[in-house]
């Protein structure tokens, strides 16, 4: 199954289900179900696209599953603005179920040039060590 959720009124995130496992947890002695086998993360920017009713969502929701990716889709064409998703990645990257290290800045055909200003922005101001943005096609 694959959620479709907003993230911190960024955007929204799409979800595929994560690995899970039990684990014992010694005080209190309780059994935990925990996610495992983090997966890489794809910022695709669209300029607010994807959202509920989004033509395209199920062949987005089938291509993270397929592939094992989380899809932060940011509403916002500014790189500023995009960069706070890739923070939000690095913030809650455990929870999430997120590699932070193996993130993708991915735009559709007309977003490019944001998407690409965008890593620019987030390598400068943010340190973030990633390739240049790719085209998404599904």
């Amino acid at each position: 199954m694959v959620e479709f959720k907003e993230y911190e009124g960024l955007g929204y995130f799409i979800d595929p289900e994560s690995d899970t496992k039990q684990v014992f947890i010694p005080s209190p002695p309780t059994m935990a179900t925990v996610k495992i086998n983090p997966r890489p993360g794809i910022i695709y920017v669209t300029g607010g696209k994807v959202k509920e009713g989004y033509e395209q969502l199920e062949a987005l929701k089938d291509y993270a599953e397929k592939n094992k990716v989380g899809i932060f889709c940011p509403t916002s064409l500014e790189a500023e603005e995009i960069s706070k998703t890739y923070q939000h990645i690095q913030k809650s990257g455990k929870v999430l179920n997120i590699k932070r290290n193996e993130l993708t800045v991915m735009g559709d055909a007309e977003h490019m040039d944001a998407a690409q200003e965008a890593v620019d922005y987030m390598v400068d101001e943010c340190d973030a060590d990633m390739d240049d943005a790719e085209e998404l096609t599904i």
